[in-house]
């Protein structure tokens, strides 16, 4: 029996609850249709907030303080590190990339096979990205059978909406109408694809705060304006050699959205959540290891796989990498952190999987790290160094995560604790990889681009 292609799609920033479920508004048929044809894992947890830690993790197995993605600052994945496209490049795979720049940069798509494995990051899906893929399904014959790593990144903050798509029958936000326009795409791309012999996984690498709340007192949105946008597109041309006039717009991007959002609401009346979901932001507030940035969708579909079927056990991005070797009778790498989950998708499943998270790195350096557990009914948070800091929440009971529990709690930090040092009592695979000097600036100059501090 010929060996089955597979897609594998990533929607940077895709949430959870916007893909799937009562708080989606967005029209999305073919992700319905794929949920229908496929399984959906409703309680997917990403490894970080961050696309690199997240998608490292994806291609690894592995958590990021095991593949040399973690630490305080960003580092470059080790090329000694087994990944998804070595593994099926050895296995008769004929492996394709189409992903963001930054991605290369720190070595997450340097074992694709084709040269343009990568396009500039502010090259938009609307904007020529989506004809040039559809194009490529169209016309080019790959070799089969075939891996292709699709990364969309038009969720990224900030949203720029084609015009066709803005229009409320399409979502409330202009992210869930983002999410229709991209669904759209899908369907024109799935038209090329035998869906009868491709194994298709959609998944995302982290959520994202959308800050638009429906109150008694009406619709609060605080997205970003045409303001915030035109500086982004401006200060995405500016040359390299003029840094500091980068600097200076990207202080006045966060300025103008600070001083957007405290003029527009009063925030006496909102809830601990509500605040968070408005005013921080996922690229430079806090630890970042909220479920709406951790909790992402993950569909499988095609063949061998059980149809319209929900999974609600908790599951991690980790096992996603041995769960398509395992679809593909491929034996994963010893030592990994990921789990195959076809045991879950075929019968009922008992056994309570534990998710380790950690905050996204700093471009300075200076930022305070943290990590985690997460179960299905508790999250733990402590950071690394200096006077220990904790959070506790209670998923079942507070599910938005807006009191921390830690003080009159201690039977169950102490669990939490023993857990989360059991998993970090884990070797690292291999030595982490720092950028070269000049490597280092250019990685700063691209993060600082996108929003990270």
């Amino acid at each position: 029996m010929a060996k089955p292609n597979i897609l594998l799609i990533v929607i940077d920033s895709l949430r959870f609850d916007k893909c799937h479920g009562p708080k989606k508004s967005s029209f999305t048929p073919t992700i319905d249709s794929l949920i229908k044809n496929g399984i959906y894992f409703e309680q997917t947890i990403s490894s970080a907030a961050s696309t690199i830690l997240a998608v490292g993790s994806l291609l690894t197995g592995l958590y990021p303080f095991r593949n040399g993605l973690g630490g305080t600052g960003y580092q470059k994945l080790n090329p000694k590190i087994t990944n998804l496209a070595k593994i099926l490049n050895a296995n008769g795979y004929t492996t394709y990339a189409t992903a963001p720049e930054i991605a290369n940069d720190f070595g997450l798509t340097c074992d694709f096979q084709n040269p343009d494995s990568s396009y500039d990051n502010y090259f938009s899906l609307f904007s020529g990205l989506g004809d040039e893929i559809l194009t490529k399904f169209k016309n080019e014959h790959f070799q089969s059978p075939w891996f292709f790593y699709i990364h969309l990144f038009d969720l990224h903050s900030p949203v720029i909406l084609p015009s066709s798509f803005n229009d409320a029958k399409f979502g409330i936000s202009q992210y869930e109408r983002m999410v229709s326009a991209i669904d759209d795409w899908l369907s024109k791309l799935l038209k090329f694809i035998d869906q009868k012999n491709t194994i298709i996984i959609l998944t995302s690498d982290h959520g994202e705060y959308i800050p638009v709340l429906n109150t008694a007192n009406g619709l609060i949105n605080l997205e970003s304006s045409s303001t915030e946008k035109n500086l982004w597109k401006i200060g995405n041309k500016i040359p390299k050699n003029l840094l500091p006039i980068k600097k200076k717009i990207a202080l006045t991007i966060r300025s103008s959205r600070k001083k957007l959002k405290s003029s527009k609401i009063n925030s006496e009346n909102l809830s601990v959540y509500e605040k968070r979901v408005l005013f921080d932001s996922r690229m430079f507030t806090g630890h970042r290891m909220y479920d709406d940035l951790l909790r992402i969708p993950l569909i499988l579909s095609g063949p061998e796989i059980p149809q319209n079927k929900i999974i609600t056990n908790m599951v991690r991005q980790v096992d996603i990498l041995p769960t398509i070797l395992s679809l593909l009778s491929i034996s994963p790498p010893p030592d990994i952190d990921g789990q195959n989950l076809l045991p879950m998708m075929n019968k009922k499943y008992d056994e309570e999987l534990i998710s380790y998270i950690e905050s996204p790195p700093s471009v300075e350096n200076e930022s305070m790290k943290y990590i985690g557990i997460r179960t299905s009914k508790y999250k733990f948070i402590q950071n690394i160094k200096g006077k220990k800091f904790y959070e506790l929440y209670d998923l079942e009971k507070d599910p938005l995560e807006e009191k921390n529990i830690f003080d009159e709690n201690a039977n169950q930090v102490k669990i939490a604790e023993k857990l989360l040092d059991e998993i970090r009592n884990k070797k690292p695979l291999q030595k982490n990889i720092e950028f070269e000097k000049n490597e280092k600036q250019k990685i700063d100059d691209v993060l600082k681009k996108l929003g990270y501090t």
